[in-house]
């Protein structure tokens, strides 16, 4: 009770009083009367396109509007993505705070809140290495959600228990099971997202060709509905997934033009694995020289993405490849 106490002062003196309240679009910001579900939905928008740090304080409104509607349920799910917008700004420790608060206010009889208290307490069992644990809420959310006609959290646990579960056939069953309920919904936004997780887990598995499949369909959905920066990776893996197949033609062909568009973004990664594909086509093409100059541009490029500290496995799959070719 006591932390219950101290973060509604915390909330009342960071966000505006009810009445005049600022809403944080994308494009703007406005000075309105609206309600806490409004807030709510407002910091939703923002979290699409994201801009965690706005979201949460977007949420942060919504949370304070709550209390002072009384209205319970848009307050659990406001402190729930407070946490979630933590966890997502590597602030864990900050944002188990208000997942413990929404939790104490959280309950089962209130399919909204209780549905986005669970995907986001799964969050942090993931993240904190419980996996047993993050399937057995998640399964209890795909389950909550399908009985109360929550089609869209019942796609995202299937989701995220295609990303928590154990073996690589749980993996596959979660994303079709995910895809099939996003298609019978019509929740086609979520269609990008499940197809590229089950094409990465046909990749892992070596099964090239179902992952090259499975790149193109996700390819097609997030060119209708995700933003630049997951079209040019979509395009990415497609190009990776040709050179998985053995056809470097198709696989340099999609490459190349992902390589000018991450250029032109300054996106270092994306550079980088760009430059990692198309030197090792060059290789494979017995241009050895050229291959290699590609290569160490990755690395660099990585560096600069910070992936020696981030991302070891691919700093270090970088530098053995380097040896391997003498450098």
């Amino acid at each position: 009770m006591k932390i219950v106490c101290i973060l509604s002062l915390a909330l009342a003196a960071t966000w505006p009083a009810a009445g005049a309240v600022e809403i944080v679009r994308k494009d703007a910001t406005v000075t309105e009367q609206v309600s806490a579900d409004s807030l709510l939905k407002a910091g939703d928008e923002v979290f699409q396109s994201r801009d965690y740090p706005a979201a949460f304080d977007q949420y942060g409104r919504a949370a304070e509007q709550a209390r002072d509607e009384f209205n319970r349920s848009v307050e659990v799910e406001a402190l729930s993505q407070m946490a979630r917008m933590s966890l997502l700004m590597e602030k864990k420790d900050e944002g188990r705070t208000f997942l413990e608060e929404a939790g104490a206010r959280a309950s089962d009889s209130d399919p909204m809140g209780w549905s986005r208290y669970l995907g986001v307490r799964g969050r942090f069992e993931w993240k904190d290495g419980d996996l047993a644990a993050a399937r057995k809420t998640f399964d209890d959310l795909y389950t909550y959600c399908h009985v109360n006609a929550l089609w869209g959290r019942a796609i995202d646990a299937a989701n995220m228990l295609a990303i928590v579960s154990e073996t690589s056939d749980e993996q596959i069953e979660w994303s079709l099971r995910g895809i099939e309920a996003a298609e019978a919904a019509d929740e086609e936004r979520w269609l990008g997202p499940l197809w590229n997780n089950l094409a990465a887990t046909y990749y892992d598995l070596k099964q090239f060709d179902s992952a090259l499949q499975s790149y193109l369909n996700a390819r097609d959905y997030h060119w209708r509905f995700s933003q630049e920066t997951s079209k040019l990776f979509a395009d990415y893996h497609v190009g990776m997934a040709y050179r998985a197949v053995g056809d470097l033609d198709n696989a340099a062909m999609w490459l190349r033009p992902v390589l000018a568009w991450a250029e032109r973004l300054d996106n270092h990664s994306a550079i980088g694995q760009a430059c990692e594909e198309l030197g090792e086509i060059a290789v494979a093409r017995g241009r050895k020289s050229e291959g290699v100059s590609l290569l160490k541009r990755a690395r660099d490029e990585y560096k600069k993405a910070g992936f020696d500290e981030t991302w070891p496995e691919v700093w270090d799959n970088i530098n053995t490849r380097l040896k391997q070719l003498g450098q």
